[in-house]
C-alpha cells in the first residue's frame, strides 16, 4: 500500500511538473511570438515611413520642378518679350533709314535728271510738264528699288529658315545620341560625368537607381545655365 501510494505520488507530482514545464514552453513561445510579432511590425512601420518620405520627397521633388519650370518659362517668355520689342525698335530705325535713303535718292535723281534735261532753259509750262514726269520716273526707280530690297529679304528670310531647320536637326540628332549614351552608361559613370554633360531634366528620363544614388555631390556636372535654374 506504501509502495502504490508513493508511485502515485510520484506520477502526481511527475504530471504537475510536466505541467509546469509545459506552461513554462507555452508562456515562452508566446512572449517569443509576441517579440517576432512586434518586431515586424516594427518593421513594417519602419519601411512604410521610409516609402512615405521617399514619395513625400519625389512629390516635392516634382513640385520644385514644376515651379522651376513654370519660372523658366515665364523668364523666357519675359525674354521672348524683351526680344520682340528690341526687334519692333530696330525695324523702326531700320525703316526711317530706309525712308531717309529713299528721300535722299529721291532728290540725288531729281537734281540728276534736271540736269540731263537742262529744265532751267525751258519755259515755266514745259518745265512744269517736265518735272512731274522726272517725280514719275524717280517713283517708278524707288518703287523697283524697293522690290528689289523685299526680294533680297524674302531670300535671306528664306535661308536662314533653311540654316535653322538644318541646325534643329543637326540638335536633334546630337540630343537623341546624348540621351542614348546617358541612358546605356550613367550608372557606370555616375560621379565621373563630366560637367555639361547632364543636365537637370536628364534625371526624370533616368531609372529609380540612378536617381536613388544620386548625391549632392555630383550637382557640380550639371551645366551652369541648368544650375542656376535648379536653385
Amino acid at each position: 500500500m506504501e509502495y502504490a501510494r508513493r508511485q502515485q505520488q510520484k506520477e502526481t507530482n511527475q504530471k504537475a511538473m510536466n505541467k509546469e514545464r509545459e506552461a513554462a514552453k507555452e508562456k515562452l513561445h508566446k512572449l517569443l511570438s509576441e517579440k517576432i510579432d512586434k518586431e515586424r511590425q516594427q518593421r513594417e512601420d519602419m519601411e512604410r515611413v521610409r516609402e512615405e518620405l521617399y514619395l513625400e520627397e519625389q512629390q516635392e521633388a516634382n513640385r520644385q520642378r514644376e515651379i522651376l519650370e513654370m519660372e523658366k518659362k515665364i523668364r523666357q517668355r519675359l525674354m521672348m518679350q524683351q526680344t520682340c520689342q528690341q526687334q519692333m525698335a530696330f525695324k523702326e530705325v531700320q525703316r526711317q533709314a530706309e525712308r531717309e535713303e529713299e528721300e535722299a535718292f529721291r532728290k540725288i535723281m531729281l537734281v540728276k535728271f534736271a540736269e540731263d534735261d537742262r529744265i532751267e532753259q525751258m519755259n515755266a509750262q514745259k518745265r512744269r510738264m517736265k518735272q512731274l514726269e522726272h517725280k514719275r520716273e524717280v517713283e517708278k526707280l524707288i518703287e523697283e528699288r524697293r522690290r528689289q530690297h523685299e526680294a533680297d529679304k524674302e531670300f535671306v528670310a528664306k535661308e536662314q529658315a533653311l540654316e535653322e531647320e538644318r541646325e534643329a536637326l543637326r540638335m536633334k540628332i546630337i540630343e537623341e545620341e546624348r540621351q542614348k549614351l546617358l541612358k546605356r552608361h550613367a550608372k557606370q559613370l555616375l560621379g565621373y560625368l563630366p560637367k555639361g554633360l547632364l543636365r537637370v531634366d536628364d534625371l526624370a528620363h533616368l531609372d529609380e537607381d540612378f536617381r536613388k544614388n544620386f548625391q549632392t555631390r555630383d550637382a557640380d556636372i550639371f551645366s551652369e545655365d541648368d544650375w542656376e535654374d535648379y536653385n
